[in-house]
């Protein structure tokens, strides 16, 4: 007897359920549980108030626009890439933003304004992808092992060199804790000023990368067929990798290091709705969302009234997805 799969429209509306109710779970609970329906009362409540206004929601606000563009991220790097082991942590772009914040960090220019970290994250994106693009040109994106290779040499690099600054700044009260508590990916003590900066340059880059769906699709097909319909490959590459730089410079400027979010929400989106990039971007979106709302939500509670660095967390599982995701891909190849 055969199953029934469920419906695209089917699979969109489930996930903005899980979305909502997560969204409502994180604004609960916390340190104490406080409900959102206490906002309408009268009375002396205004802490209560205070915390769910002005401490949770723009932490999950900011938890949400995180999630979202590093979801898009990770599907638009998978498409470009035509791998669907590729993400903006494992082929070094996060990497790059983060040694671009670093260098804010330690050259004090965090101070000037809330701008300085997304400029200096975005240089170090777009310069890390066209490194990355320019090495792994000869194998025309085909090569796991290549990539992977690539991705995994600029990772180390980069990473090299972030620790090295850091560790030039540890015995500064002001930059070293700052810098690590970063590195470690964290989003507490976000505010709206976080959201304001983070929401148009996410939002607009989140379109841009809705309308490079339908580009993406015929590239999977193979650069032969992509060309041949008309599509200009180092134009949708330079596109992409703005939209990519632009999404994971900004949410790593506000939420610091979250490894393996872009690799582990497109997979498994694309075990419900399937490799049409068209469908792939809403629900990939929405379960980024819901998956960094409940992580952070568990690192909040775990341990309360201390808290689990959320990048922590998610590399917890992180890394055990992806050694299975390379596992399953090379005995497939066995096969």
């Amino acid at each position: 007897m055969k199953t029934r799969s469920l419906t695209y429209r089917q699979v969109l509306i489930l996930s903005a359920i899980v979305f909502v109710l997560s969204f409502l779970a994180a604004w609960t609970f916390g340190g104490a549980a406080l409900y959102p329906w206490q906002l309408l009362e009268q009375g002396d409540n205004e802490m209560a108030k205070h915390i769910l206004l002005s401490i949770r929601l723009p932490r999950i606000a900011c938890a949400c626009i995180v999630g979202a563009a590093l979801s898009v991220a990770g599907m638009l790097t998978q498409g470009l890439f035509r791998n669907p082991l590729a993400s903006p942590s494992v082929i070094g772009i996060s990497s790059g933003g983060s040694l671009g914040a670093i260098i804010a960090f330690y050259l004090g220019l965090h101070h000037a304004g809330l701008w300085t970290l997304p400029m200096f994250a975005f240089v170090g994106c777009v310069a890390t992808t066209i490194i990355i693009l320019a090495l792994a040109r000869s194998a025309n994106f085909a090569a796991v092992e290549d990539l992977l290779l690539v991705g995994f040499a600029m990772n180390s690099i980069l990473s090299a060199i972030s620790t090295f600054i850091l560790s030039l700044s540890l015995k500064d009260f002001d930059k070293g804790p700052a810098m690590m508590n970063w590195m470690l990916g964290n989003l507490a003590g976000k505010t709206w000023d976080h959201v304001n900066i983070g929401v148009v340059p996410i939002v607009l880059a989140l379109f841009a990368g809705l309308h490079l769906s339908y580009q993406l699709n015929v590239l999977s097909l193979g650069n032969d067929v992509a060309q041949t319909i008309g599509i200009r490959l180092k134009r949708l590459r330079l596109q992409s990798i703005m939209v990519v730089s632009v999404l994971v410079a900004t949410a790593v400027s506000i939420g610091g290091i979250l490894p393996f979010l872009g690799l582990i929400v497109p997979h498994f989106s694309r075990l419900m709705v399937g490799s049409d990039h068209k469908k792939l971007f809403f629900v990939s979106a929405i379960n980024g969302m819901t998956l960094l709302l409940l992580a952070d939500l568990a690192a909040r509670v775990m341990i309360s009234p201390a808290e689990i660095q959320v990048g922590v967390l998610i590399s917890l599982f992180g890394s055990p997805f992806f050694l299975w995701m390379f596992y399953k891909r090379r005995r497939s190849y066995a096969q």
